[in-house]
């Protein structure tokens, strides 16, 4: 509970500001896609530079995760085919739906309910990449001969 509110805080205000600069607005990702609503890059640009000074400063600092205060830390995986095919995926998504998956939330909040189709394609999208995973897995343990293991299993 003591993570809840500062995190409902920080969720709501940063709906706030999507519906405030009108990126639940397909319109305007739009007309951003065709250079003409650039403040929406100025946005992303500033969020890309508080995201970067944030993480080399939780590095520097040695900060602690809240819930289990283990130190932060991060792996840096090589660029994979699975991240080609996760980005065109994403980019279909957002093309079908002319809407970033970021500000669903804020629209279903502002009673539009085309976020409710775009959180649908979303868990779709999770369920499929879950479902696809563990038939890889249970492939490739046949495949050796070995039981397979549950995700998250013997962690």
């Amino acid at each position: 509970m003591k993570i809840a509110l500062p995190s409902l805080i920080v969720g709501a205000a940063f709906g706030f500001v999507l519906g405030w600069a009108r990126l639940t607005n397909p319109d305007t990702l739009y007309n951003m896609l065709r250079l003409r609503e650039l403040y929406v890059f100025l946005i992303m640009g500033s969020a890309i530079a508080t995201a970067t000074l944030g993480t080399q400063l939780l590095k520097a600092t040695r900060a602690r995760t809240l819930l289990g205060g283990e130190i932060v830390t991060w792996i840096r995986y090589p660029a994979s085919r699975d991240h080609v095919i996760g980005s065109v995926l994403y980019g279909l998504g957002w093309s079908v739906t002319n809407m970033c998956p970021a500000p669903i939330a804020s629209m279903i909040g502002q009673r539009q309910w085309t976020g409710l189709f775009i959180a649908a394609g979303v868990f779709a999208g999770i369920a499929l990449r879950d479902a696809h995973k563990s038939r890889l897995t249970r492939g490739a343990a046949a495949a050796s001969g070995e039981a397979a293991v549950p995700e998250g299993a013997g962690l």
